[in-house]
């Protein structure tokens, strides 16, 4: 049985994703092929996204490669991936967005519980790569630093217009 009770299929689908976001992807889920948890946002974009394979279809790059990750396909119960297997481009930059949108909320919701990190933000973030897979390296540093600092401004934003608008009179 597979690690999150759903049975898989032994087909694989390839995603192309950076290098920082493929090590974490693979250390959450426990190695390669990756499989997502039953009923996962990503398993919900994957079975509405497979189709049957396009005939006269070149070797379009779907599927293994440089940088690309195997991901297992579940069985659907309404769909046959023995014959929908063919994951198309918007498919991809789906389980792709869903991917990254995952990895910037965990690196989020991990590193904003510390506060302000100011100094500590070096070493936090990567204590954070360590603790989740990724290469401890300048390039992978200051891509997730960048990240976390757009969320960061995001964030207070957020709550700077939040706070003036409690401030304001209602109108009657």
């Amino acid at each position: 049985m597979a690690k999150y009770d759903l049975k898989m299929s032994d087909i694989r689908v390839y995603v192309k994703l950076d290098s920082y976001l493929a090590e974490w992807l693979v250390h959450e889920h426990g190695g390669i092929p990756v499989e997502f948890p039953k009923n996962s946002y990503e398993n919900d974009v994957l079975e509405m996204s497979l189709t049957l394979r396009p005939k006269n279809l070149e070797d379009d790059g779907d599927g293994p490669g440089e940088g690309k990750i195997p991901i297992a396909v579940p069985y659907f119960k309404y769909k046959n991936v023995k014959s929908y297997n063919y994951l198309p481009k918007n498919g991809q930059l789906a389980i792709q967005k869903s991917i990254r949108q995952r990895f910037v909320m965990q690196l989020w919701r991990d590193l904003h519980k510390f506060g302000n990190i100011g100094k500590q933000r070096k070493e936090l973030i990567f204590a954070w790569m360590e603790a989740h897979g990724i290469t401890p390296s300048d390039t992978n540093w200051n891509t997730l630093a960048k990240i976390y600092q757009r969320r960061q401004d995001v964030y207070r934003k957020q709550r700077k217009m939040a706070k003036n608008t409690v401030n304001e009179p209602l109108e009657t």
